[in-house]
């Protein structure tokens, strides 16, 4: 999953649970100097307080956030879904590709959360990306929606037949945010039980 950075992560637990440097640092076990530092940028935590951090960040509401992988040839498609997983409450890392070849070497490289996948596209099409995706070691847990426009009921049929929830385009802003929050979900319930 995309992670904040230590800075951001220590401001957003401050924030969010209404402490100052000095009661986060007695929440954690560690000295107000130590917090200070995390904040600023001059030093890391050790794993173990790394660890607490995000336990902590868990527990007040502050998810780590998602990786998406947007693969649809269409810009302005691409650009509306962008700005709406932008909108989330979810912090969101976005990645876009224009044709499914590369959208296979993106989920390759990078392990999106998500992949919000087109189904008509040129060269490989949105069904036979989906297919190709269980063939990559690590995608295990990638969750995969197909985005279309498309009404052709031969297509939509082909769609369907793969398992995957499917969102009409133009996408809604409601549509996108409990698509982000069921994956959330899902990697939060995945960490609790590993």
């Amino acid at each position: 999953m995309a992670q904040y950075s230590v800075p951001e992560l220590v401001s957003a637990i401050r924030e969010r649970a209404g402490l100052t440097q000095e009661a986060l640092a007695r929440e954690l076990g560690v000295s107000f100097p130590t917090v200070n530092a995390w904040e600023r940028g001059r030093s890391c935590p050790r794993a173990d307080h790394l660890e607490a951090l995000q336990q902590f960040a868990e527990r007040v509401g502050i998810h780590r956030g998602i990786t998406v992988l947007v693969i649809d040839d269409d810009p302005v498609s691409s650009a509306v879904l962008e700005g709406r997983l932008e909108a989330t409450s979810i912090q969101v890392t976005t990645m876009v590709v224009d044709n499914g070849f590369d959208g296979l070497v993106m989920c390759g490289m990078h392990r999106p959360d998500l992949v919000l996948l087109d189904v008509l596209m040129p060269g490989i099409d949105g069904v036979e990306v989906a297919r190709r995706l269980h063939l990559i070691d690590g995608l295990e847990a990638t969750v995969v929606v197909f985005v279309t426009a498309a009404t052709d009921e031969d297509v939509l049929s082909r769609v369907r037949a793969t398992g995957k929830l499917v969102l009409v385009k133009p996408v809604s802003q409601s549509d996108i945010d409990a698509v982000v929050a069921s994956v959330v979900e899902e990697g939060v319930a995945s960490r609790s039980s590993a």
